[in-house]
């Protein structure tokens, strides 16, 4: 019996490691909420599972109304990767508790990633190295724990930091990040879904369409958009939940958010797409936002804020117009300009289009890959 018993337990033990991935990413996000961070994570991990990188992903427990696969088809994702559910990722229990329960899963995978400081600092408690994608510092600032990051990036735990902006890795060297193990990462963009969508019309900037998806707020722009909108030079459409309350005007338009997958449609029907944020935005030090590789695929034209990340991949009349985020009347101007010249945003269009294809999700994950060493 005693040698049965330890059989199976060597059966089970040998399963287990046949059944590790090479990459286990943690997240915190819950399944049934459309978060940009957790459609971030689903196309990053498909992304990577597309590849040819074995990669699980577990989540917190999620409602039953949905279920891995749905959640992918609403998020535009054509194949279901491997995605379980971890009660101890829940953000009622400590983060070391999970990294302490599946130690064993955790060390035999050849590398785990996260993309939240507080799941980084529970690894780090049971000495599990890994990788953490930095999406803000402000936050890290904000509880104090920035200094500890560092020191767990200087001490090897934090093998690579991934952060989504220059901006933000310029921020992490000069906390004391190691140059060597840093890897800049912008966030992607699925060009299959964006491919259909016809060229910009310029016949339709008479009076364009102008549309803002994601959290509609005042340090998302929301002063800005009303601005628009009242300055009769085109339609604005928001897209998105409200945190702050909408002006009552006649070309303000406002609809709930839509599955992820219907965002191509909504650039489609539009001609002029507006990224408003604002300086005191709590991420607009590290911002690297879907939205933008989006609307750049769409083949759309894009007005956004002239702050140091989005500069990193928007060019003032080359691929984008930037505006000074607190001056409603440049916004406006930009408009205007847009509608007299045509030429000019027809260029801009394209050429936004042409300078998406560096962004597709799978040369990010292929880059991320190189980066840890799962890939050459």
């Amino acid at each position: 019996m005693n040698m049965l018993a330890l059989a199976l337990s060597y059966t089970f033990q040998l399963m287990q490691k046949v059944d590790t991935p090479e990459l286990i990413y943690l997240g915190r996000s819950r399944l049934h909420r459309n978060r940009a961070n957790l459609i971030q994570t689903l196309h990053t991990v498909a992304a990577l599972s597309e590849i040819g990188v074995k990669t699980r992903l577990y989540l917190p427990p999620w409602h039953k109304t949905v279920s891995p696969q749905q959640r992918c088809e609403e998020t535009g994702i054509g194949i279901t990767p491997d995605i379980r559910a971890a009660q101890l990722l829940h953000r009622r229990w400590p983060t070391s508790l999970f990294p302490r329960f599946y130690k064993g899963t955790l060390r035999r995978a050849k590398a785990v990633y996260v993309r939240s400081p507080e799941l980084s600092l529970g690894l780090a408690s049971q000495r599990i190295a890994h990788h953490f994608e930095v999406h803000t510092l402000q936050p890290m600032r904000r509880k104090g724990v920035l200094k500890r990051i560092i020191d767990l990036h200087r001490q090897g735990l934090i093998r690579y930091l991934i952060p989504i902006s220059q901006n933000a890795a310029t921020a992490l060297l000069e906390a004391g990040a190691d140059e060597q193990r840093i890897h800049i990462s912008p966030s992607g963009v699925d060009l299959r879904r964006f491919e259909p969508i016809p060229p910009l019309d310029p016949q339709r900037l008479g009076k364009p369409r102008i549309v803002y998806l994601g959290r509609i707020s005042l340090d998302r722009g929301l002063g800005i958009l009303s601005h628009l909108a009242s300055s009769g030079c085109g339609e604005v459409r928001l897209v998105g939940d409200c945190d702050d309350q909408l002006a009552d005007l006649p070309d303000l338009h406002h609809q709930p958010p839509v599955p992820h997958r219907e965002v191509a449609s909504l650039y489609a029907e539009s001609e002029l797409v507006v990224l408003p944020y604002q300086p005191e935005l709590e991420h607009a030090d590290g911002i690297s936002p879907m939205k933008l590789f989006e609307a750049m695929a769409a083949g759309r034209v894009i007005i956004a804020s002239d702050i140091a990340p989005l500069r990193e991949i928007l060019e003032h009349g080359r691929n984008a117009m930037l505006a000074d985020p607190q001056d409603p009347i440049a916004w406006e101007e930009a408009v205007k300009t847009l509608m007299q010249n045509r030429q000019l945003a027809g260029k801009l269009a394209q050429q936004a289009r042409q300078d998406a294809v560096a962004y597709g999700w799978p040369r990010r994950a292929a880059g991320i890959a190189r980066a840890i060493g799962l890939r050459s």
